[in-house]
């Protein structure tokens, strides 16, 4: 969700000349909130969808947007707060069922996002972010064969989702399956040979499983390539290769 665009500033006066009328024009600066939203923006946007929702507190698209602006500043109770108050006015907003379920999930209130998402499921059951985060939250909960399901239902219906591969490698780990798990991550790396997560893993496997520093090696040398300003693999190089001499 990178902008590099910003909004004018004759839209930003416009706005401020629209908010000090005695009866703003709602629509507009619904309008403007959003766009700082786009370009985010989030704490102006919170401000004019604050003026909208003053005059209209009956509205449901205001209170989500600003959920959205609340999620993305990290907000995650105030998110899931508006995302209610959104669902309360229209519960047919898709989005703010999602809303409501990552903000919930990054709470660690699991149980609650499953029930949100499987909601928005019910409303659009082939979402690609719906059913992942359904399958991690259920992995978060330890419903390892729920989560094994919905893993089999995204990667089914999005089998060139190299996430949803990374995702399910992580669980049959979890579930000892070292070789199941494995053989999800080449299936990640031959979809997106830029996948960072699926060198680490690979990686971490060959050292735990059989000591196979070299495989390791080679896996972190193109982790760097396509992240070369994170200090970690470079510590994680160095002991690869004293592991390795010391063999």
């Amino acid at each position: 969700m990178q902008r590099i665009l910003r909004t004018v500033p004759f839209i930003i006066f416009q706005a401020i000349a629209l908010l000090s009328s005695a009866q703003i024009n709602t629509d507009q600066v619904m309008r403007i909130g959003a766009n700082n939203l786009y370009f985010e923006d989030y704490v102006l946007s919170i401000q004019y969808f604050n003026q909208v929702i003053d005059v209209k507190p009956y509205l449901a698209k205001p209170y989500f947007l600003r959920s959205i602006a609340k999620l993305n500043l990290d907000d995650y109770l105030g998110a899931e707060k508006d995302a209610t108050l959104a669902i309360e006015r229209n519960p047919f907003i898709v989005d703010a069922w999602e809303v409501r379920g990552v903000a919930r999930q990054n709470m660690g209130k699991n149980r609650e996002a499953i029930q949100d998402y499987d909601q928005a499921l019910s409303l659009l059951p082939d979402n690609r972010g719906l059913l992942y985060n359904k399958a991690m939250a259920q992995q978060d909960i330890k419903d390892l064969d729920g989560a094994a399901e919905t893993y089999l239902t995204l990667l089914k219906r999005f089998p060139n989702f190299d996430g949803g591969y990374i995702g399910r490698a992580r669980l049959r780990l979890e579930q000892k399956d070292t070789i199941a798990a494995l053989s999800d991550i080449e299936k990640a790396l031959e979809i997106n040979s830029n996948s960072i997560n699926g060198y680490l893993m690979r990686a971490d496997i060959a050292i735990n499983s059989d000591k196979n520093y070299a495989s390791a090696l080679e896996d972190m040398n193109h982790a760097i390539k396509l992240q070369p300003k994170y200090a970690g693999y470079f510590i994680n190089m160095m002991k690869y290769s004293m592991a390795k001499m010391l063999m």
